[in-house]
């Protein structure tokens, strides 16, 4: 994988899975038990610790990259780690946050857009290793809001499908949508605010994603110079 740590998005499409039942939509009450979209595990890579849990959590606004290793690199490949979780996950970079648990002190780190272009092929096992982790995580996390999204929707999961560009879960007719940071905040904000959004989106349209301008971040084709 070529990233460039920019706002850049690549396409992706992402196959829906038929296993949640379809939420009630009269009244436009939501009491589906939804968690949030946190993910969290432990890796068996043998150049991975293996005490040390990995996870992405959605706090304020931003996204936390929690990677139970030590910061080898000096922050060098901080912000390839969070290009990966950008283009992965359709997410602005500048809202990426990144936590080496096994580097004494640990700090929370805001990685800086780099122009410089990473190749896998010439990574380390132990980045190679973390990058397939990062990306299985985003896997979680697409499949945790795919459900969320649909239970607030009032749509079965096979309805659902994501824009990886733009980081939005849509039902299949296009006439409702909704991105992975909207739905975030909503199941963290309570009852109300989830049942709020499940309303929007029952009534039709599109939730604005305020994460960028227009709801559209810019696009770039990873590798392209400018």
């Amino acid at each position: 994988m070529d990233v460039i740590a920019t706002e850049s998005r690549i396409a992706n499409s992402d196959a829906a899975h038929d296993h949640l039942s379809r939420a009630p939509e009269a009244g436009f009450t939501w009491n589906t038990s939804v968690d949030d979209l946190n993910v969290e595990f432990v890796p068996g890579n043998p150049f991975l610790p293996g005490d040390r849990k990995w996870a992405i959590r959605f706090h304020a606004g931003t996204i936390r990259i929690v990677l139970g290793m030590r910061d080898y690199g000096r922050g060098w490949f901080s912000a390839y780690f969070a290009g990966v979780l950008a283009l992965r996950l359709g997410l602005p970079f500048r809202r990426i946050r990144i936590y080496y648990s096994a580097t004494l002190p640990a700090v929370l780190q805001t990685p800086q857009p780099s122009r410089i272009l990473l190749h896998e092929s010439g990574l380390g096992p132990a980045a190679i290793a973390a990058t397939d982790v990062i990306e299985e995580m985003c896997d979680r996390v697409i499949e945790k809001g795919r459900l969320t999204f649909a239970a607030l929707a009032g749509a079965g999961a096979a309805d659902i499908g994501f824009d990886q560009p733009t980081g939005r879960f849509y039902v299949l007719d296009r006439n409702r949508s909704g991105s992975i940071l909207e739905i975030a905040k909503a199941v963290q904000g309570g009852s109300s605010a989830s049942t709020e959004f499940a309303k929007k989106l029952q009534r039709g349209g599109k939730i604005a994603d305020r994460s960028a301008p227009n709801g559209h971040p810019e696009k770039q084709v990873p590798g392209e110079s400018q």
